[in-house]
């Protein structure tokens, strides 16, 4: 993919990287001269030093030409006006938009006339909040939020001392709202599994499940057997 960043602050800098690292081919657009000079260093993509909510500039970025772009700046304004303008320019290009202020982004999300500028509504801050706040309340392992919908994607190692192990899958008695979607058994092998897959002695669970189901999912893959002796 070709993908056109505006903004390079630590968030636009990290979503070039990755995006480079996954081999996709990245353009930054930075205002700031001295940033846009050190990210010409820092990522192997084009960096131009403009303005993205110059049409100018977003042409001179090849535009009509890219397949997504993210407003990433910490402006909730520019970001969307930069939008609006990639998408006018490019109907077929999925836009991201950076939203800092969380009144913002409901405003965004619920205003018919703009949702069709941006495909999707990102806030690095109220994830990250979450993220903290989840944490908090059930910490201890891995996690991916999806917090509009109010669950999680969350990862639990097992070993022989776990009362799971080697139990089947429909013998866990799960809480209805959490699902296994995939385990690997010691050596890293994926297993897609069923009712009657029988989980390994050493591994890892991956389970998707809403958050009022977390603290009962928890306590079924962190009890232990009590040692004998």
């Amino acid at each position: 993919m070709y993908v056109i960043i505006m903004g390079a602050g630590r968030v636009g800098y990290l979503v070039a990287k990755m995006l480079e690292e996954d081999g996709h081919d990245v353009t930054i657009i930075e205002m700031d001269r001295d940033r846009a000079k050190e990210l010409s260093l820092m990522i192997n993509g084009l960096v131009i030093e403009g303005d993205a909510t110059d049409t100018k500039t977003l042409e001179e970025a090849n535009i009509k030409q890219a397949d997504a772009f993210a407003a990433l700046t910490g402006r909730d304004d520019a970001n969307l006006l930069a939008c609006i303008l990639a998408k006018s320019l490019n109907p077929n290009i999925k836009t991201s938009l950076r939203v800092s202020n969380p009144k913002n982004r409901k405003i965004f999300e619920e205003v018919t006339d703009l949702k069709r500028y941006f495909d999707f509504v990102i806030s690095p801050e109220e994830i990250a909040a979450e993220y903290i706040s989840r944490n908090i309340v059930t910490p201890g392992f891995d996690r991916v939020l999806f917090p509009k919908e109010g669950a999680e994607i969350v990862r639990f190692t097992i070993d022989e001392n776990s009362k799971v192990a080697g139990k089947l899958v429909k013998d866990l008695h799960l809480p209805r709202d959490a699902l296994i979607v995939a385990i690997y058994d010691s050596k890293g092998n994926l297993i897609i599994p069923s009712g009657d897959t029988k989980l390994p002695e050493k591994g890892q669970i991956i389970i998707f499940a809403k958050n009022s189901a977390l603290k009962e999912v928890k306590e079924l893959f962190e009890d232990r057997k009590e040692e004998s002796g």
